[in-house]
């Protein structure tokens, strides 16, 4: 399978996550390769986001890389000069890959549910967010779980493309942003930035959303 076909079955929707994380496992020894082959800076793009929230003392920043797969925001997070990131991921596969980049602290192999990991509350400065927002990836109600990680004042980092925000049926219709605008509403956290960025996946844009909790 080239790497055009396999992103496009990344993106298929399936019958369950298990399945869609079964799917990652099998794809992670060559999912680097591909992904790099395919112009995938939605990663640089987080990174930056998270970079330009912090001008200083980066090293105390402790950080969740949800959906990390193999690692690419946390190589992008080092380079900026953060060293405290954590990775959750339900791919074994994938953070076996990414715990050979020695870029994280503490690899957590769980879905983002609470039922499914035993991360206290109030625990992460930054919850960073980049290509989890497919089919049979992340539930909407993920925003939630972000809020309740994140110490007060915290930072929520969401990079992703917005054909999926329109397409996949877990987000269209608006419901991942009236979420976002829902828990605002609330008074738990407050919109810092949305932006809409060229080359994102190869030709096409993105966008980065950040939110602090308050």
């Amino acid at each position: 399978m080239d790497n055009t076909k396999r992103v496009s079955e990344a993106y298929k929707k399936t019958e369950s996550r298990e399945e869609k994380t079964q799917f990652y496992d099998s794809w992670s020894k060559m999912y680097d390769q591909e992904m790099n082959s395919y112009g995938y800076k939605g990663p640089a793009m987080t990174a930056s986001a998270v970079r330009d929230l912090y001008p200083d003392s980066r090293d105390v920043v402790r950080i969740l890389d949800v959906a990390a797969g193999t690692g690419f925001v946390g190589e992008e997070l080092i380079k900026h000069g953060f060293v405290k990131v954590d990775a959750l991921d339900p791919s074994q596969g994938m953070l076996d890959e990414a715990r050979e980049k020695g870029v994280y602290q503490e690899l957590i192999c769980a879905y983002f549910d609470e039922k499914d990991h035993t991360i206290p509350p109030d625990t992460y400065d930054v919850i960073v967010v980049c290509g989890g927002c497919t089919n049979v990836h992340l539930p909407c109600s993920c925003l939630r779980e972000a809020v309740r990680l994140l110490k007060p004042g915290g930072y929520f980092v969401m990079a992703t493309r917005p054909f999926h925000l329109n397409t996949v049926d877990e987000y269209k219709e608006g419901r991942f942003e009236n979420l976002m605008d829902e828990i605002e509403e609330e008074g738990k956290w407050k919109k810092i930035r949305k932006e809409i960025l060229p080359g994102y996946h190869a030709e096409h844009e993105g966008i980065v959303f950040v939110y602090q909790k308050k």
